[in-house]
């Protein structure tokens, strides 16, 4: 069958950010055009008016520019009154300057620091837009953040540019229970084609966590016939999708009752045409002894067997709340 690789190794592959520890956004200008740069600690995303292409930019080698004819380049652009040393608290304003001429004049508008405890307690701040660093062929996107006090900041909605002019063209509100993870919360990729259309415009929002196992995501579709991006309605975690069989299975682990046990839950659901899937199957086992085989070298279970009604009920509610940041 032909899996796309699990969103789990996808994410490992792309060499992201785990959450929004330290963000900081900048507006102003490059030469004529308007500009907006997404800091996190000293490595920024940015887009301009001039081409809507999302760029990157990094203090620590913006102190040795070279030329380059790379659009995406991280060599382009020099910051005049900041290092990467110096920056954990930015500045108001920055100030540079383009290999091509062009003065640089940005004014800081937000600054977040997740875990500071006077940041947490004090700062409070609604539908705040925040770029994203992954984009498909026709669109970019920035989820919008809200954060209360005493709260950590969360995503409230989405909102989809047109990359050929960066017309807002769809606002998706209504997001609960999102965690904010910085410029990574949506990702795209060019094989992402959840609904079989042949387009790949598609993406998903992470909910809790961009590393390790349980993540729990929402997948976007763009349905051309009604020219905006539709949820679908995939419940689940951990989700691959096979793309003969037009078929997306999620896994979920869960503890058992004892240190060394765990049960696993995975549903398969069928693509059944517009935009719609249907739950087909579930499995669930109960594995129990986890140990290493001294025979074989390897870690494994020493019995297994189908899941009890209640536990698979218990599997569904729970919730995993471990850090997975370093997996």
């Amino acid at each position: 069958m032909n899996y796309i690789k699990s969103i789990l190794l996808i994410i490992l592959l792309i060499p992201t950010i785990s959450q929004a520890e330290f963000s900081l956004i900048y507006t102003g200008t490059i030469g004529q055009n308007k500009v907006e740069f997404y800091f996190e600690y000293n490595f920024a995303i940015y887009i301009d008016n001039k081409d809507y292409q999302i760029k990157k930019f990094d203090i620590e080698k913006s102190r040795y520019p070279t030329k380059s004819n790379d659009v995406n380049s991280l060599d382009n652009i020099v910051i005049e009154n900041v290092d990467s040393h110096t920056f954990y608290s930015g500045p108001e304003q920055l100030t540079g300057y383009t290999l091509n001429g062009d003065r640089i004049n940005l004014q800081k508008t937000l600054e977040y620091h997740e875990y500071d405890e006077q940041s947490l307690r004090e700062l409070e701040f609604n539908n705040v837009d925040y770029l994203q660093e992954s984009s498909t062929k026709d669109f970019y996107f920035k989820v919008v953040i809200s954060k209360k006090k005493g709260e950590k900041a969360e995503i409230v909605g989405i909102k989809i540019y047109s990359k050929h002019d960066g017309r807002l063209i769809q606002t998706i509100t209504g997001i609960q229970g999102c965690k904010f993870n910085s410029y990574v919360s949506i990702q795209t990729h060019e094989d992402f084609d959840f609904n079989f259309d042949g387009d790949n415009n598609d993406f998903y929002l992470t909910k809790n966590r961009n590393y390790g196992p349980n993540q729990i995501t929402e997948f976007y579709v763009y349905d051309k016939t009604q020219q905006q991006f539709v949820k679908l309605n995939l419940d689940g975690n951990d989700f691959r999708f096979d793309y003969e069989e037009k078929e997306a299975t999620s896994y979920k682990t869960c503890p058992g009752k004892k240190a060394n046990d765990e049960i696993s839950l995975t549903d398969d659901f069928k693509y059944i045409g517009n935009n719609r899937y249907k739950k087909i199957k579930t499995e669930c086992l109960y594995k129990s002894g986890y140990h290493l085989n001294k025979k074989s070298e390897q870690f494994e279970y020493k019995k297994e067997r189908a899941c009890k009604p209640k536990e698979i009920k218990a599997c569904r509610k729970y919730i995993d709340t471990n850090d997975y940041d370093d997996y």
